[in-house]
This record gives C-alpha cells, sequence and structure tokens, in this order.
C-alpha cells in the first residue's frame, strides 16, 4: 500500500481515488523557472519526475496560487519575504489550513520561508537520517 502511494504521488502510476482536475487547467508541463510568474497560468504540473512549486506571493490573493499546486500534490515553497506581517501571517494561516485539510506538513526552512507537503511525503534532515556516532566515526 505504501509503494502504491509513492509511486502514485510520484505520478509513476493512475490514481484511482483522484478528484478531476478543474475545469480552468488544460493538461500542459509547467515551465518553473527561478524568475516565473507565481500563478499556475489556468496550467496542470504534469510530466515526467519530481516536482517542487515555488510561489513568491505578494498579496494575500496570491495564497490561491499555493492551494492549487497543493491540490495537485504538488509540495509548494512559499517565500513571504517583502510582504507585510499582517499578509504573511494570513498566508501561513490559509497554509496552515490546507495542511489540516489534506493531512499534509509543513516545514520552516528560513524565517519567511515555508515548504507545505502533501500526505505521505517526508523531509529527510541531517538530523534525522545521521545518528550520534554519525557518517565519519567509521573505522
Amino acid at each position: 500500500m505504501a509503494i502504491r502511494k509513492a509511486a502514485t504521488w510520484l505520478g509513476l502510476v493512475e490514481d484511482e481515488d483522484e478528484a478531476p482536475v478543474s475545469e480552468h487547467y488544460t493538461p500542459d508541463v509547467v515551465d518553473v523557472r527561478p524568475d516565473d510568474v507565481d500563478n499556475p497560468n489556468g496550467q496542470v504540473a504534469m510530466g515526467e519526475g519530481f516536482q517542487i512549486a515555488m510561489v513568491r506571493p505578494r498579496n494575500f490573493r496570491d495564497a490561491a496560487t499555493i492551494g492549487e499546486y497543493y491540490r495537485q500534490n504538488i509540495p509548494v515553497i512559499f517565500n513571504l519575504d517583502g510582504m507585510d506581517e499582517a499578509a504573511a501571517r494570513r498566508i501561513v494561516d490559509f497554509a496552515s489550513g490546507l495542511i489540516l485539510g489534506r493531512r499534509g506538513d509543513i516545514e520552516r526552512l528560513s524565517r519567511r520561508v515555508f515548504l507545505i507537503l502533501p500526505d505521505n511525503t517526508t523531509i529527510l534532515t541531517a538530523q534525522s537520517s545521521i545518528s550520534d556516532e554519525g557518517f565519519f566515526n567509521q573505522e
């Protein structure tokens, strides 16, 4: 069961329980570039391999972009630099609601950069993968 979920999440197999994609999206590949506009532009992020969306919201209305990527089970990194404190707090609250409703997880990457992960995904960190004896104490 876990292997099936992982394969589904990676897009290797079809998910039988998947809800239909919204009508205003077309099944095209999203070309994500560092300077790309933070809006899916009516495109569904599909394709081969692993995908992570990066969104730099300018105001609370841009939270919908975060939600659309997340509804497609795509991990989303959002950078709140340049936003006022109240709007940034509202976006974090919105993201918290997303992960609660979809059983995901949120990780703070820096002071104002967050990563939201869909269900059945994790971040591997150096602290969780290497014991106190560690990698360098090999004899």
